[in-house]
């Protein structure tokens, strides 16, 4: 084969090759580039997601700290989880109360919390009528307001007690109401008792609430006597759920005669309300 035709048939090969590994790398960039679009989508998904989760959460707290609602039921109803909500109270205008959106279905608006000894129940009657402590810690949300929204419509009581072992029981009332200021917000309405921690309410029913600066009881101030706030009968109590935190005197913590007697001290109880399903 002359020298020319030689050449000629190595320059084609080398155009060949070339163009070929021009179009493999071309290839290979084309990958590279679909792959990083392709990242890119993923990541500007992610962030799309992350974007209007914040904003959702954003919503759901402007609207948790600033909206009124009508109730706890209208805050469960909007799938809101159990916290600090304003919600109108009947009489008194709107106010800031703890509901518990989970707790049997929901919703109740919780009237007494006791969980750490934090806060000091051996209080007066003008701080029992207006509430008083921390609606994320212990409280008494008052008896104005406990009376306005028994009044409004008919109510159920849930009682949650807890010993210091951790022990956990519960007893609910099918009707629960206290009278006005007039009355002393006397325990008027007490329903028919259920649970498993027994029933040491109904000693109480009709009986005014009592302070240690207003007794309303019969003789012994009963509130002075066990350093509590409570509707006080005669004897003075099978159930003191303001006593002292933590004081296992006979008679003086925080007590409910069924589940651990007198003489111990319940670590959490938690009063809560809500309409009754009639």
């Amino acid at each position: 084969m002359e020298p020319k035709c030689t050449a000629l048939i190595f320059m084609i090969s080398t155009l060949v090759w070339i163009s070929e590994s021009n179009e493999t790398a071309d290839f290979n960039v084309t990958n590279e580039i679909l792959a990083i679009k392709q990242e890119q989508a993923i990541l500007k998904s992610k962030q799309a997601e992350f974007e209007l989760k914040n904003k959702q959460d954003y919503v759901r707290n402007i609207n948790k700290n600033s909206h009124v609602y009508a109730d706890c039921a209208e805050v469960r109803d909007n799938s809101m989880p159990s916290g600090i909500y304003e919600i109108q109270i009947p009489k008194s205008g709107s106010s800031k109360v703890y509901c518990d959106t989970k707790t049997w279905g929901g919703p109740w608006t919780v009237i007494l919390r006791r969980m750490d000894g934090s806060v000091n129940f051996y209080r007066t009657w003008r701080r029992y009528r207006e509430g008083f402590g921390d609606l994320d810690g212990e409280f008494f949300l008052g008896l104005y307001k406990i009376y306005a929204l028994t009044s409004e419509s008919s109510q159920e009581l849930l009682v949650q007690l807890e010993d210091s072992q951790g022990n956990q029981t519960y007893e609910s009332y099918g009707k629960f109401a206290i009278a006005s200021d007039d009355e002393y917000f006397a325990l008027n309405t007490l329903g028919e008792a259920s649970g498993t921690a027994g029933d040491s309410l109904s000693h109480h029913h009709t009986q005014p609430f009592t302070t240690y600066d207003l007794n309303n009881g019969n003789g012994t101030n009963c509130a002075e006597k066990y350093t509590g706030g409570w509707w006080y009968g005669n004897p003075c109590h099978e159930s003191n759920l303001c006593g002292k935190y933590g004081d296992n005197t006979f008679g003086k913590g925080v007590n409910w005669k069924t589940f651990r007697g007198f003489e111990n001290s319940l670590k959490r109880v938690v009063m809560m309300i809500r309409p009754r399903k009639l």
